[in-house]
């Protein structure tokens, strides 16, 4: 490896485990409270992300910020409410949505499409993070939480070194031309594996059966890989390689959450049998 391809992956490591310590340290020990506050931050940070990404010209102060704030309610009523609390806060988004160019006109075709792009950045960001409170709110939700992030992780380091190993047919090139089947295999089975130890371990008291994590897995890294694919799709349409420059070696915080917005939603749903 040269030096500055050896510099690149160093920079990704050290970025990571920078981050990693106090997520681990937060998910582990932290209240409910503070996980709030943490995926609202997040949420807003990943939504300032893809409004820069995707509107052009850029979105106007008031209209970024009614963005973010429209985005915080949602975790803030999973938090409070639950599930019903984040269902109502995903129809009011509409209404506010509907409301504000209602009080703020012109309407223009403009108008539309840069009102399309702020409800799909709740829809696609705000909400499905929320789903991290609905799951450490069920019993053994800590636990839940961490799989997806074992199940998430795993499948990265495994597509990368699998795909850098014995990659040779292109996934879809068109969208992510680095990535490839065999890579994608690889992540599958080393989140399968991951994924069933985990649970056989931890979420032993849920009364998961083996067969059970080892779909659940499984069809967390597919979606975890669909997420992916979707980020990529979106940069590659907008016209940037990141979603910004956040976070050294990584690029965005919507680089490294892509793959995660889908899973917490379908491991709250596929958990709601076992409580």
């Amino acid at each position: 490896m040269d030096d500055g391809r050896w510099s690149s992956h160093a920079k990704r490591w050290i970025t990571g485990l920078a981050l990693a310590v106090p997520l681990v340290a937060m998910l582990l020990y932290g209240p409910l409270w503070l996980w709030a506050l943490g995926v609202t931050a997040a949420a807003l940070m990943g939504l300032w992300e893809y409004e820069t990404m995707l509107q052009k010209p850029a979105a106007a102060p008031g209209e970024l910020a009614f963005s973010l704030s429209v985005g915080a309610v949602f975790p803030a009523s999973a938090w409070l409410f639950g599930p019903k609390g984040l269902l109502v806060a995903a129809v009011a988004s509409v209404f506010a949505l509907w409301a504000k160019y209602l009080a703020m006109p012109p309407l223009t075709r403009d108008a539309c499409h840069r009102g399309l792009i702020t409800l799909s950045g709740w829809l696609y960001v705000a909400l499905p993070l929320s789903f991290v409170l609905l799951l450490g709110a069920l019993e053994e939700g800590r636990a839940w939480v961490f799989f997806v992030l074992f199940v998430i992780v795993s499948g990265d380091v495994g597509a990368y070194y699998t795909g850098k190993s014995i990659g040779r047919r292109k996934l879809y090139e068109a969208v992510s031309p680095k990535k490839t089947v065999e890579g994608a295999l690889g992540g599958l089975v080393a989140s399968a594996l991951v994924g069933t130890g985990f649970g056989l371990i931890f979420l032993r008291d849920t009364g998961a059966s083996s067969a059970a994590l080892l779909v659940l897995s499984i069809l967390t890294e597919l979606v975890g890989q669909a997420g992916d694919l979707m980020e990529s799709m979106l940069k590659r349409m907008a016209g940037c390689k990141d979603s910004s420059r956040l976070l050294p070696g990584h690029g965005g915080l919507l680089d490294r959450l892509d793959s995660l917005l889908f899973a917490f939603p379908t491991v709250w749903i596929y958990g709601q049998g076992w409580h």
